[in-house]
């Protein structure tokens, strides 16, 4: 796991200047329901330009804290013409609710970070929440590039009752750098702390060895396999130390949950797909995807050709008629088959889900609309007859919280062969 000693020291002077200058808010403010806004450009790369980190840690029975990181690169660095310096200036605002969305508390972080635009580095800060372990929330997280006159919402459920559930632990690495994406590499190291309410003094890392089938396409009758039962290939009991940590290492492939309950099954879950994830750069990584489009007699020679670079190629070549053509498609399909991992990864590969798949074939979509229990996509004008509108419903998984099936319907199989045949006709669709 790569890891900078730089961004360690951002992490610590944006800290400490958080603490500084936070600013607490009085009254009420009203939360917008996203049902009924337009959100499609959470799923378009670079639109947002926003896209923070983060992590919710319940640390003891009266703190909660909130860690995120953005990178430099999306934020503006400016100049004023008195001063020489480029300067970028973020605020971090939160709204503490309870489960019915009345207010409870509220506070804005200003920061700036002095710079370049287009700097390769993270900037780090935590924010501080008074909570209660007998309680649920709903926090509201807002992030500002003043600069640029940009925000980004996130809201994120606390969940608090359940002293199992992953956000009473902290995965960090071995420098104490946070993990914030789940999914890591053969031989990542993780220290993971455990929150004061957790009285356990051990927990059981369960290694389950999965490969997971592609998503069926959208007319298909069954929705979904059964509801998800995995049973480990391995276990092995840890101990936390005297400071509440545990140590382990990803050791290979695949899905590794860590329990400090056999009877609640819930934890924080960690995933290691192939090299590179989220990017996609190995060619049987590559061809995997390709499945989408493919007959079956294409596939299953492209998997056992033995010169797959090759054979992918010439596949390319052959539905394109030219070799500009195939480099276009090429870099648009696995350009989405990379956002998709980016977006939509669960307990599979993003490519992989049902949104993977309506994302991979039909691109982003241009109406979204979310709220905590499902998404509506839809392609084209929103009450066009001819528009294309697809609804996905959160799934229940402890394994993730990123889990949505698609509502399949035979109303999209025409559209489905549409969209297939255009990308084996060398178009994108």
């Amino acid at each position: 796991m790569k890891t900078r000693n730089k961004d360690k020291r951002i992490v610590q002077q944006l800290v400490a200047f958080c603490t500084v200058v936070i600013v607490f808010l009085t009254g009420c403010s009203s939360t917008e329901n996203a049902t009924n806004r337009n959100v499609a450009g959470i799923y378009l790369p670079g639109i947002n330009l926003l896209e923070p980190d983060y992590k919710v840690f319940h640390e003891n029975d009266t703190l909660t804290k909130f860690y995120f990181r953005i990178k430099s690169e999306d934020l503006l660095y400016t100049k004023r013409r008195s001063d020489t310096t480029f300067t970028a200036n973020l605020h971090v605002k939160y709204e503490l609710m309870d489960d019915l969305e009345q207010l409870i508390d509220s506070a804005t972080v200003y920061f700036n970070d002095f710079g370049q635009n287009n700097e390769k580095k993270y900037l780090e800060g935590v924010v501080n929440l008074k909570t209660k372990t007998t309680e649920n929330y709903n926090l509201l997280m807002s992030f500002y590039d003043a600069n640029r006159d940009n925000y980004l919402k996130k809201k994120i459920l606390l969940n608090r009752a359940n002293v199992h559930h992953a956000q009473n632990f902290l995965a960090k690495d071995t420098l104490g750098n946070i993990i914030y994406k789940n999914y890591l590499s053969v031989n990542d190291k993780v220290v993971l702390q455990r929150s004061t309410n957790n009285y356990t003094k051990e927990g059981s890392l369960k290694y389950f060895h999965v490969k997971h089938p592609i998503a069926k396409p959208p007319f298909s009758e069954s929705e979904k396999d059964e509801n998800i039962v995995l049973t480990p290939d391995s276990a092995v009991t840890l101990s936390f130390d005297s400071i509440n940590n545990v140590e382990f290492t990803i050791n290979a492939h695949g899905l590794f949950l860590f329990q400090t309950s056999e009877v609640i099954k819930e934890g924080p879950t960690f995933f290691c797909f192939q090299n590179n994830f989220p990017e996609i750069k190995d060619v049987e990584n590559m061809i995997e995807p390709m499945r989408y489009i493919t007959t079956k007699e294409e596939y299953t020679n492209l998997m056992e050709a033995e010169n797959k670079k090759l054979a992918m190629d010439e596949f390319w070549l052959e539905i394109a008629g030219g070799t500009e053509r195939a480099r276009t498609l090429i870099k648009e399909y696995f350009n989405r088959v990379e956002n998709a991992n980016h977006y939509f990864t669960s307990y599979l590969e993003g490519w992989k889900t049902d949104r993977g798949l309506i994302y991979l074939i039909y691109g982003p979509p241009n109406v979204v609309y979310k709220n905590k229990d499902y998404e509506n996509w839809i392609y084209g004008e929103e009450n066009n007859i001819m528009s294309m509108n697809f609804v996905f419903y959160k799934s229940k998984n402890y394994l993730t919280n990123n889990d949505y099936v698609l509502s399949r319907s035979a109303i999209y199989k025409n559209t489905w062969y549409r969209a297939v045949d255009t990308w084996r006709s060398g178009r994108i669709f």
